[in-house]
């Protein structure tokens, strides 16, 4: 018990310093900043006054340091420069303005509780000596990968903030599971740690694992999070409606089935094996182009095109902002998501526009009668594969007629090969329509890599290739 008073002591006085330098910054975030070093400092007082023998011990608290160290890192390397956390910000707005001394027993000392009640289930690791279980093992993997899909999730998001824009929405990677791997990363790494503690006391971490999911889903992790995010990431709740807040758990479930019903089927290569292939495989296409009017950037267009045996599923998104002498002269804003059959044939269309101050929205989907659209016009048109202006499908090159994904219309359109090198290491196609024109580039292997338009004023939009990613092309080998 002294030991956990003396760790509480210390980690509430180098609280409460931090707490006068947030006086001095006006900025509370600093907070999070020594919330992962609370933890460290606490298990470094149990694991050096316990001086254990065991190897468990040791890796266990190297490993936490190794975790809140990086943390602290990458949280102060987020946070130096770029002013106040929007979510304490508008707990400072909320409160009068005693907030910022208040603030140490309603931010910095709850912290340090939470921490260090967190910390208690690590102290008998340090003090038991019951012989090590290959059980503990075991949990300590678990709080390994924890800290690897924890390390992975920041990093790709570190990485995508540095690319896109801050309205853009991170979907893919880790992100594609869970709107917050980098939280459920945490919480695995805690799990495995707890587990580990068990092995001399079942209660305690119980208790610990419930207050961090407590609050790393309704406190200060997702619930605060998202507060506000639709407002700041137009796009958001499209994302939200998609993807679990927090457990992955349809790959949880997936990676289960596959475990238990796909795996033995492939060692055994019985005569269904292309079928197991067919249900198992898919591969994500992702292209980012950077768009330019002439030579000037004006924003970005992203295109994610995931393909499953039952079809192919597109996202685009696109914003753009021309400015002239700092004001605004030209903006558009799109976002579609589109489905199609095996054989590249739209089988289901949204999509919002907006276009400076007018907005456009589009839904349409197949029917016997052929394809309905709801958009400024109803109609259905007759077409038993319908095609939009999809310039990343193979087959878009063989169309005489187009679906606008703005408007609805069905567009005229004539498309013929416009040039080829002598290495055949490029080839262009020039689309043509009433009021269009443009020059449509694949590269040797036939994937989508740049588009020029022809516009007013004998201007040019122009796309170009940023980012060609392609994903799980073959998960039927990983898995053999």
């Amino acid at each position: 018990m002294s030991q956990a008073l003396l760790a509480l002591g210390v980690v509430a006085g180098l609280a409460t310093l931090v707490w006068l330098w947030s006086l001095r910054r006006h900025d509370v975030s600093v907070a999070d900043i020594f919330w992962p070093l609370y933890h460290v400092i606490v298990t470094a007082i149990f694991y050096f006054a316990g001086a254990p023998t065991g190897f468990l011990a040791t890796a266990v608290f190297v490993l936490i340091a190794v975790w809140g160290l990086r943390l602290a890192y990458h949280i102060g390397r987020r946070q130096m420069g770029n002013g106040e956390d929007h979510r304490y910000t508008s707990v400072r707005e909320s409160n009068d303005e005693r907030f910022p001394y208040t603030s140490l027993y309603l931010i910095f000392l709850p912290q340090v509780c939470m921490a260090w009640a967190i910390c208690l289930v690590v102290q008998p690791i340090f003090t038991q000596s019951i012989d090590v279980s290959w059980s503990q093992w075991l949990f300590f993997a678990v709080a390994l990968s924890g800290l690897i899909f924890e390390v992975v999730a920041d990093s790709q998001l570190g990485r995508f903030r540095a690319q896109m824009p801050s309205s853009a929405v991170l979907n893919s990677g880790l992100w594609k599971y869970t709107r917050h791997p980098n939280y459920f990363g945490e919480w695995v790494f805690w799990l495995g740690i707890c587990g580990v503690s068990m092995h001399y006391s079942i209660w305690w971490p119980i208790i610990a694992m419930t207050l961090l999911s407590f609050l790393l889903m309704r406190m200060t992790g997702v619930k605060r999070m998202e507060v506000d995010i639709e407002s700041r990431r137009p796009g958001y709740s499209a994302y939200v409606a998609q993807t679990s807040s927090f457990f992955p758990w349809r790959q949880l479930l997936i990676a289960g089935l596959v475990a238990i019903i796909v795996a033995p089927d492939i060692r055994a290569d019985n005569a269904n094996s292309d079928q197991i292939k067919e249900s198992v495989s898919a591969k994500t296409e992702v292209w980012l182009f950077r768009v330019f009017i002439d030579n000037k950037e004006v924003g970005y267009h992203s295109f994610k095109a995931h393909y499953t045996a039952s079809g192919i599923r597109l996202e685009g998104e696109a914003e753009f902002a021309y400015k002239v002498l700092g004001f605004t002269v030209f903006s558009y804003k799109h976002e579609v998501t589109e489905e199609y059959d095996n054989n590249f044939c739209l089988q289901k269309i949204s999509s919002a526009t907006r276009i400076k101050d007018k907005s456009l929205s589009l839904k349409g989907h197949k029917t016997a009668a052929g394809f309905a659209v709801n958009a400024a016009i109803d109609e259905i048109h007759d077409s038993q594969c319908l095609v939009p202006f999809a310039y990343w499908a193979p087959t878009f090159i063989a169309q005489n007629q187009l679906l606008n994904g703005q408007t609805g219309e069905l567009v005229a359109v004539s498309i013929q090969p416009e040039s080829q090198t002598d290495n055949f290491a490029e080839t262009s196609y020039r689309v043509e329509a009433d009021e269009m024109s443009l020059v449509v580039s694949y590269d040797a292997d036939g994937k989508w890599d740049g588009l020029v338009s022809d516009l007013p004023a004998k201007r040019k939009l122009i796309y170009t290739l940023q980012t060609y990613e392609t994903e799980g092309e073959d998960f039927l080998a990983v898995l053999k």
